[in-house]
């Protein structure tokens, strides 16, 4: 019986399906996987990930930045021809499995071919609501993109909209600023999008998550043999990826000193120099910054150079917070009631009093925290029509107005590790800044006036979990 639905699960699916061993070499491929990727079971049992990247026929490695982060990641991803030809792009999803000391031990793999997926998710849309206003995420993936994908319902937002496809075609850098949560990389995804440069790769990276040792070769790319551990085919840096279309460079305002400098004389050249190399290599993309800190506090603490944040300033734009901008609160509220009705199969309904709570509430994690809010409220707590209740409402209880003071941000001016040596006392001071923004590392930086890389090391440095 067991084989039985074994062979059924391959037979009938048409979701491609792999498992990677710790290495990142394929162990087991579906049916449906070869059928996507149209290629023998021959041509990949043994190899690895890093096999097909190297050999130019897939336009990322997908399982390097789940190795490096060691949680499950989804992109798309662009699957070409021995002789450089783009042959389809996937949705891939890779979980991995983790053993108690939180190493890697296998991971599995989902594929999905892109235009099926997205032509799958608009019949279903169709049928759901048909007149349903949100754009067709297919339609918009084919060509259609004078309106953004997310909600924009304020003057605000639809003010920022139009002046994102004034200037989409346009190289020129932007700075997006904003609150964490504010969406900051789908805005950028929106200016890539309704550019010229659209058709060419969206290359996100984010700053603070990359190691500071690892982050110049992953940002510039390495010639073969540079160092100890190296591929030995080198290695294309994310810089290089972006070529023809846009970098992202989200919270930029971690990048090291010692990386800045370099960062910008790509800019102003329009040229790199992996690791290793003498000869720089012309490349063309635009570039997009991101940051939730002033970055002009930084100039003046030394974190950052006010020579790269005037190149980067060109075409600003600020994302405003959710609570300045209640016209689009309850339009999101709908869009994100939607998409886990959808996903989950679950359908529930807001009460009027839910939709007042949401209004009077301040959002301090912005459309993110909203987000994740609605689907708590569709997964927990709500009946049809009736409102929060029970242990919906205990689970959500960060949306009640009532306790909103418990949660408000707090004085910045309240806690500071400015001059104060590390030790005990340094480490008691963290531990309070912890405790006041409820253990969330991204405000407990800012409240410190520290980067998040920086107290991420303090924290592993004093053992804090």
């Amino acid at each position: 019986m067991q084989r039985d639905f074994a062979e059924l699960f391959e037979d009938q699916t048409d979701i491609g399906i792999c498992v990677f061993d710790a290495d990142g070499r394929f162990l087991y491929v579906n049916p449906a996987f070869l059928k996507i990727r149209n290629v023998s079971e021959k041509e990949y049992l043994g190899r690895t990930a890093y096999d097909l990247y190297n050999s130019n026929l897939t336009d990322k490695c997908i399982w390097d930045m789940v190795y490096k982060t060691r949680t499950t990641t989804t992109d798309v991803q662009t699957v070409m021809s021995k002789d450089g030809k783009v042959l389809r792009k996937h949705l891939v999803t890779i979980q991995p499995l983790l053993n108690e000391a939180g190493e890697i031990t296998s991971a599995i793999a989902y594929y999905k071919d892109l235009y099926s997926f997205t032509k799958e998710y608009d019949d279903l849309s169709a049928r759901v609501n048909p007149l349903d206003s949100i754009n067709s995420f297919h339609d918009w993936l084919d060509g259609n993109r004078s309106s953004p994908p997310f909600v924009a319902e304020s003057p605000q937002m639809k003010q920022l909209c139009q002046a994102a496809n004034k200037v989409g075609n346009i190289s020129s850098t932007v700075l997006i600023t904003g609150e964490t949560g504010t969406g900051k990389e789908i805005f950028a995804s929106y200016i890539h999008n309704v550019s010229n440069r659209r058709d060419h790769d969206f290359i996100v990276v984010d700053c603070a998550s990359l190691p500071e040792s690892l982050m110049e070769s992953e940002l510039f790319g390495y010639e073969k043999g540079t160092f100890t551990g190296a591929l030995h085919t080198g290695k294309k840096g994310l810089i290089e990826s972006a070529d023809g279309g846009t970098l992202f460079l989200d919270e930029i305002n971690s990048l090291p000193l010692s990386l800045q400098g370099k960062l910008l004389r790509v800019i102003e050249t329009k040229s790199i120099k992996k690791l290793g190399s003498i000869h720089p290599k012309p490349v063309d993309f635009r570039l997009i910054a991101a940051t939730n800190v002033d970055l002009m506090q930084c100039i003046k603490d030394k974190t950052f150079r006010s020579d790269l944040y005037f190149r980067l300033n060109v075409l600003p734009f600020h994302l405003p917070p959710l609570r300045s901008r209640q016209e689009d609160i309850v339009p999101m509220a709908n869009f994100f009631l939607r998409q886990f009705h959808k996903l989950y199969g679950i359908h529930k309904e807001l009460s009027p009093k839910v939709y007042k709570e949401m209004l009077d509430y301040d959002w301090p994690g912005n459309i993110r925290e909203l987000r994740n809010f609605i689907e708590r409220i569709v997964i927990m707590g709500v009946e049809t029509s009736a409102g929060l209740s029970g242990l919906g409402y205990a689970a959500v209880e960060r949306s009640n107005p009532v306790v909103r003071e418990n949660h408000s941000e707090p004085v910045a001016e309240q806690l500071s590790l400015a001059g104060v040596p590390e030790g005990e006392e340094e480490r008691k001071i963290i531990l309070s800044a912890l405790e006041i923004n409820r253990n969330h590392r991204e405000r407990t930086a800012q409240y410190l006036h520290i980067s998040r890389r920086t107290l991420q090391y303090k924290l592993k440095k004093y053992n804090i979990v």
